[in-house]
């Protein structure tokens, strides 16, 4: 197996951190330097919830929510600080990005309220925080890319002006070539995947719920232009490549790319693999094209 540079230092990590801020604090080593607010918005049960503004550009830029990934289960804010601060800066734009409620404790549709509810939060607020809320994107990375696909299906389709979809959590389906193939990772396995579906879906819905498995819509067409980066070595590969194929047919204008040699997760290992900030450099690409593009 060909991996990237630096791939093979970052496997050899996994485990290395006593905790998940441990693990944030060094892989936003080496990012981007841009200015940060911390803020929050009503979640969708009315709960407090943690957002963070990273400002890469004047008020006429566009503004993107970024949904971080963790299998609906975990992850953070911080632990996506890396690639929020480089797609501000290589846009540029202005970045929020979200937290959100989690499962096993807040299954399916819990994370998905929360990330409507701040998208309602951002087009009160925005405009008073500098941000151009014509001007909207909807963007993550995994789980995060779930989410992100998924509101953006549940909205009008003017809402916002672009998806991006970094190695996204898209389909249900197991037994896809790319599942066989990395049945045991490297990195993510199918058996985990199955776990986290478990968690996040306990009743099963995802074979008839498209907001759980996006591929699934018949709506597909309703979705904004889209950039989708996929991973070489990750299970998920084959129902990224399908995404963009789904997309393409249903006459919605998409990008996609498969960044060689990295496994699902490296957007935000850029401390030790330039490949991903040659991705967030085509992502930050993505953003200045279909942000042009005001929306309701």
């Amino acid at each position: 197996m060909n991996l990237a540079r630096g791939m093979q230092e970052v496997l050899a990590m996994d485990g290395r951190f006593a905790s998940p801020a441990e693990a944030g604090a060094f892989w936003m080593v080496g990012g981007a330097e841009v200015a940060t607010r911390d803020l929050s918005y009503r979640g969708g049960a009315g709960q407090d919830q943690r957002l963070r503004l990273y400002r890469g550009a004047g008020p006429e830029a566009p503004t993107l929510i970024y949904v971080h990934g963790g299998g609906w289960v975990g992850g953070s804010i911080e632990l996506h600080d890396y690639s929020a601060r480089g797609m501000a800066v290589a846009a540029p734009c202005n970045v929020v990005s979200l937290s959100y409620r989690f499962a096993p404790d807040h299954p399916y549709p819990a994370g998905l309220t929360d990330c409507l509810a701040a998208v309602g939060w951002l087009h009160e607020n925005g405009p008073g925080l500098g941000l151009n809320t014509e001007r909207l994107l909807i963007g993550g990375a995994s789980a995060g890319a779930n989410l992100a696909a998924a509101a953006a299906l549940s909205r009008d389709r003017a809402v916002f002006a672009g998806l991006l979809i970094f190695y996204g959590v898209l389909g249900c389906d197991f037994d896809t070539p790319s599942y066989q193939k990395y049945r045991n990772g490297p990195g993510l396995t199918r058996a985990r995947m199955q776990e986290l579906f478990g968690m996040y879906d306990p009743d099963g819905q995802r074979a008839r719920d498209p907001l759980i498995a996006p591929l699934q819509s018949d709506r597909l067409g309703d979705l904004p232009p889209t950039c989708i980066i996929a991973a070489e070595h990750d299970v998920l590969l084959d129902e990224n490549r399908a995404m963009a194929e789904a997309l393409r047919q249903a006459g919605v204008p998409t990008d996609f790319h498969i960044e060689p040699g990295v496994t699902h997760g490296f957007i935000n290992r850029g401390r030790l693999v330039p490949a991903a900030d040659a991705s967030i450099a085509r992502a930050g690409e993505f953003l200045t094209r279909p942000a042009q593009r005001k929306t309701a």
